[in-house]
């Protein structure tokens, strides 16, 4: 092919060979320094200049950069800064808004006031800065953006020229992980000598200095005229055996900079060798391009060639003096410093030499080393060895069919590589289509499974990415679709099939339904992929798919009924329970993955083994407080819920026998507790306290009702809508009665015992002397009442007892709210007695 020569403008490489040439006038023996700046400037990239004091080195970067202006206003679009341990972030990307900030307490700056408001920025003494700040603004030179918060802001910044008096080695020492940030995100890093290595050049220095002549600096260069030069770098054409070199020269320079390290521990190399310093590396590629265009060849094409590979060395090596030069300068450096960085300059020099060279060499055989990379021959191979097989082999297929996609795209860099991938890639077609041909079923195999249908999604995914095979879509897809509908139709004779063979049982279910979803997921992938390709015969099989879905389902369904629960030897209702919760869960789980709407098939099968769970704890736990029986119906519950059944049916169907429970429970407490008569000195010894509290109480089991109340609560989940209760009315009537019994009796032994005291007792009124009534004070404390009715608050317990019964309809109310009357009886007549008693204590 034949590149016409595409020249940039001339007026704008006139005026960016005049810049430059009157800068190298002014600053002698900076020409690499020079050179990298071009190239930054051309391909929009930073670049670090290190070196001693006294080496111009800020001045050439305000020579550059201050007269780089807009057209329009004259002006540059620059920002300078010096750097210092005292600089912030504000200080470079501009400061905060603060009328953003008072009004809605966002932090946002006001990044025009900052670099990103520039394109183009020079900061100096750059190392000087904190390490965190400098990291900082590598990423935001790097990404030409700044992210604070849910807000980026893009910038102008195109080039950065940043400068610093301290040798690499000193920031190494400082920071290894600095540098490396450096090396990896700055195209061009050059070091400036402090000596000149030509003595003509110090003359010349002496000259200019002795006369007063000043460097007269008058060629301009404008951001527009630069704008046109870095379109000309976009359309730079570099080939695919150029970008091979890129690579090749890459890993070879690493590989010998790496080996430099291992002969000289204090060397590190400058560059960084990452993913996006290849990337780089092409930009610097064009942007050589397009200078040789400039300053050499006007006639040239843009179009990289191999003699371009040279400039790269500006790129991947610290810039600085040309190798005679850098000889002649170590000769005279003293400083170990400069000696060490000379040394850099001299290694790295060498090594890109040799790798060029080795690359140059090499890229003659890139065909054939490509080739051999490919295995085209054997992907050829492989294709001819599936036809000619009897039975079609899908693994063989689908792992062929990978290999050549990733082959194929994008492809080889050599056309002929390409021709031969293609051959295999078509025989895989070819061998594909025929085994479709044949239907589902070949011979004595089974139905065409998942294998098969990954074999024919990685074929069609290869004929639609690789462009020479899209002309065969059409037939692709039309076998496809034959093909699909006899396996549909398959698939859902094959579940329906499961209503003969009695010997597939539930486990085995599980795994027919999971096969089938993932052989109907690969269904669906298939159809996306036709859909994406504009197949009319999409609609056609997502309507045969979704019925197949719906036969399948439904013949598993019938036969998962049909199956369970089976023979169980198991004697715990508990563990069978929990086994086919699993189960069932397990073939729940695959049937959803058919047909979203099966969820329920679970309960709807477990619950006769809930309802076996339930009975036979319910009805067999013993009962000796309602309590005792709350918390089993809560372990019930839980256990319930855990394997994922629903409680409130169980319990619905269980009703009759809590209720049995129950009865028999409040029959078995329900006798007559006779209260015996408190004899006189039993009333005032505290014998009567200790048989109140002792026999008298364990004969009585009190609270119940208000436990039966609690028993109701924890089954309201399951109570019909239509009631106020889940236990019937005789229930809780018979617990009321049998409640409202113990209080009586109580009540009429604590009254009869309070009777007897106060008999017993003389009267507060009786007693004239303090002693006299101290005696009767202690009396009363002996006899205990005191402590059963105040500080153990058995008169309060009971009376909360009466309050909950007296809610009771009817006969049962009534009889409370006159026990209530005995209670406050009893409770007066104490208050009183010892109220006086008090009173008189006090007073004496």
């Amino acid at each position: 092919m034949i590149h016409t020569p595409t020249p940039v403008s001339a007026q704008a490489a006139q005026s960016f060979r005049r810049f430059f040439q009157e800068l190298r006038e002014a600053y002698l023996e900076r020409e690499t320094l020079f050179t990298q700046i071009e190239l930054a400037l051309l391909c929009r990239e930073h670049v670090l200049v290190v070196g001693p004091p006294g080496t111009a080195k800020s001045a050439i970067a305000s020579a550059v950069l201050g007269r780089i202006v807009d057209e329009q206003s004259g002006q540059p679009s620059l920002f300078a800064k010096q750097l210092a341990e005292s600089t912030v972030q504000t200080d470079l990307i501009g400061p905060v808004d603060f009328k953003v900030l008072t009004e809605t307490g966002r932090t946002e700056y006001l990044t025009e006031d900052g670099m990103l408001g520039a394109t183009h920025a020079f900061l100096d003494e750059v190392f000087d800065g904190r390490d965190m700040l400098l990291r900082s603004i590598l990423n935001v030179l790097h990404e030409r953006e700044l992210k604070h918060g849910r807000r980026v802001t893009s910038g102008r910044i195109e080039c950065a020229i940043m400068t610093s008096n301290r040798y690499l080695s000193e920031v190494l020492a400082r920071s290894p992980e600095l540098l490396l940030a450096f090396a990896d995100r700055l195209s061009f890093i050059s070091f400036v000598p402090k000596s000149f290595a030509r003595p003509a050049s110090r003359s010349a220095m002496l000259h200019r200095f002795a006369h007063g002549l000043r460097p007269d600096l008058r060629a301009v260069l404008t951001l527009q005229q630069l704008d046109v030069l870095q379109k000309a770098v976009e359309r730079v054409s570099v080939s695919n055996t150029l970008l091979e070199a890129i690579e090749l020269l890459t890993d070879e320079l690493e590989r010998a900079l790496t080996a430099q390290v291992s002969k000289l521990p204090d060397y590190v190399p400058t560059k960084y060798f990452s993913q996006r310093s290849v990337v780089k590396a092409l930009w610097a590629l064009k942007a050589a391009v397009v200078r040789d265009q400039l300053y050499r060849r006007p006639d040239r094409p843009l179009e990289a060639t191999v003699e371009d590979l040279d400039a790269l060395r500006w790129f991947f090596l610290l810039g600085g003096p040309p190798a005679e030069e850098s000889e002649a300068l170590l000769k005279v450096a003293v400083d170990p410093r400069e000696r060490a960085q000379l040394e850099i300059v001299r290694i790295e020099q060498k090594a890109f030499d040799a790798a060029l060279a080795k690359v140059r060499a090499e890229l003659g055989a890139g065909p054939e080393r490509e080739a051999a990379t490919l295995g085209a021959a054997e992907e050829l191979k492989t294709v001819e060895a599936l036809a000619r097989e009897r039975g079609f082999q899908p693994g063989i297929a689908v792992s062929t069919a990978r290999r050549l996609h990733g082959k194929l795209v994008p492809g080889p860099r050599h056309a002929d590589n390409r021709v031969a991938l293609l051959a295999a890639a078509r025989g895989l077609l070819a061998s594909v289509e025929q085994r479709l041909s044949r239907g589902p079923i070949e011979g004595s195999e089974p139905r065409a499974g998942g294998a098969l249908f990954s074999a024919i999604l990685e074929a069609l995914s290869l004929c639609r990415h690789v462009p020479e095979l899209t002309p065969r879509m059409p037939a692709v897809c039309d076998a496809i679709h034959r093909f699909s509908l006899q396996a549909l139709e398959l698939m859902a004779l094959q579940a329906e099939s499961l209503a003969f063979d009695e010997s597939v049982s539930l486990d085995p279910l599980v795994g027919l339904a999971d096969n089938l979803a993932d052989e109907l997921g690969q269904v669906g992938e298939l159809l996306a992929l036709l859909a994406e390709s504009s197949s009319g015969a999409v609609p056609h099989l997502r309507t045969a798919e979704a019925e197949t879905r719906r036969r399948a389902v439904a013949a598993f369904r019938q036969r998962a009924e049909r199956v369970f629960p089976g023979p169980r030897g198991r004697k715990e209702p508990l563990d069978a329970l929990s086994a086919d919760s699993r189960r069932l869960a397990q073939l729940e789980h695959s049937l959803c993955r058919l047909d979203p709407s099966q969820r329920g098939l679970k309960q709807q099968l477990l619950e006769p083994l809930g309802f076996d769970y339930a009975r036979d704890v319910l009805g067999t736990v013993p009962i000796e407080r309602i309590d005792h029986l709350s918390r089993t119906v809560q372990v019930v519950a839980e256990n319930l819920r855990r394997e994922g059944l629903a409680p409130e049916p169980v319990f619905v169907e269980c009703r009759d026998i809590l209720e049995a429970r129950l009865r028999e429970y409040v029959q078995g407490i329900g006798r007559e507790v006779a209260s015996p008569p408190s004899a006189p000195q039993a009333a005032i010894n505290g014998e009567a306290y200790n048989f109140y509290r002792g026999s008298f109480s364990a004969l009585m089991r009190d609270g119940e009702f208000s436990a039966l109340l609690g028993l109701e609560g924890q089954l309201a989940f399951a109570r019909p809508p239509s009631t106020a209760f889940f236990l019937s009315d005789v229930i809780r009537d018979a617990v009321a009665r049998v409640e409202l019994s113990f209080v009586q009796v109580r009540l009429k032994y604590l009254r009869g015992w309070l009777t007897q005291l106060l008999t017993t007792l003389p009267a507060p009124q009786s007693a004239q002397t303090r002693a006299a009534a101290d005696q009767i004070f202690d009396r009363l404390v002996r006899s205990r009442f005191p402590m059963l009715a105040l500080k153990e608050g058995e008169l309060v317990r009971l009376k909360g007892m009466l309050g909950v019964l007296m809610g009771m309809p009817g006969e049962l109310g009534e009889s409370a709210r006159k026990l209530n009357g005995v209670l406050l009886g009893i409770d007066d007549d104490f208050s009183r007695f010892s109220k006086q008693l008090l009173e008189l204590r006090a007073s004496l």
